[in-house]
């Protein structure tokens, strides 16, 4: 795979990406003090490419930041930053914006972070789920998602995804698309870069954010919509039996958008990704997202 070459916004300076990095002794590097956001870029029917839920993300930067005993910089210069990496780099259709605080500079474990921004905005289009009209198959991984006490399940920060990976490996290995951590005590959590959603004749479940999903910005879109919708959707514990008994499933997430899922270990939905409730919240995200209708309002995403 070839490196990008582009221009991204790294430490104050719009620069050729093979120039922003960061130091090998950082205390990003050491400890994992990286803090990010993934923001998808639509084209919409004017033509422009704007950002989607862009205030969403940076409020959960933001709270990640501040959890993570991160200052906060100043992020009111992102709108701007980001419309000039799309003019710069000449983008004129979807697009996926990476936000990534780190902490540039060397010291201790429990030394004072200097927060070093980097935006980077890149062509992204659909995942091959919704380009192809496929359906993911996933096993319910035996490895757990870090629970509150030992980690905030709210941070999106990189060392998230370290156990997440191994996951993601193991199913993979065993010939699944991806998989689905679980709790302490065999609830099923998230996916390791999505979140789950399950249907029982018509009601939409989601996992409790107590169980340990992410806080999506897409998550809370989806239960947002289905309320103005009438779709009826609730949050709740969901065991891996519950999942069996499904009507159908799927994952939804910033970068994936939505997937539907075709089967979970042995059980198996049908009409996977053709079912009227997917294809109206898949059709009402994208109609929203390019602004052919009025936007849902989240209210709180990261509440249950």
């Amino acid at each position: 795979m070839s490196l990008p070459d582009d221009v991204v916004f790294h430490d104050e300076k719009f620069v050729p990406s093979a120039d922003a990095t960061v130091r090998v002794d950082s205390l990003a590097l050491r400890y994992a003090l990286s803090v990010f956001e993934g923001v998808r870029l639509y084209r919409t029917d004017a033509g422009t490419v704007r950002p989607w839920l862009l205030e969403e993300h940076l409020e959960r930067l933001a709270h990640s930041l501040t959890l993570m005993h991160v200052p906060v910089p100043d992020l009111s210069g992102l709108p701007v930053i980001i419309a000039k990496l799309v003019e710069i780099n000449s983008l004129s259709d979807d697009c996926y914006c990476r936000i990534v605080i780190n902490a540039g500079n060397v010291g201790l474990l429990a030394s004072p972070v200097e927060p070093l921004l980097s935006v980077t905005v890149r062509p992204m289009g659909r995942k091959k789920w919704l380009a192809q009209g496929r359906a993911m198959r996933l096993a319910v991984s035996t490895r757990q998602r870090a629970v509150a006490e030992a980690f905030p399940t709210d941070v999106k920060s990189i060392c998230q995804y370290a156990g997440a990976r191994l996951a993601l490996l193991d199913a993979q290995a065993a010939g699944f698309d991806s998989c689905l951590l679980s709790t302490s005590d065999g609830f099923v959590s998230e996916a390791p870069t999505a979140t789950l959603f399950a249907v029982h004749s018509g009601t939409l479940t989601t996992p409790l954010l107590a169980d340990g999903p992410l806080p999506g910005i897409t998550r809370a879109w989806v239960i947002a919509a289905c309320m103005r919708l009438g779709i009826p959707v609730r949050v709740g514990r969901l065991a891996p039996s519950d999942l069996y008994r499904a009507d159908e499933a799927f994952l939804c997430g910033t970068g994936l958008e939505f997937a539907a899922i075709g089967s979970i270990d042995a059980a198996s939905f049908p009409d996977a990704g053709d079912t009227h409730v997917f294809q109206r919240l898949v059709g009402q995200y994208f109609a929203e997202a390019r602004n052919r209708s009025t936007p849902t309002a989240l209210g709180r995403w990261h509440r249950d």
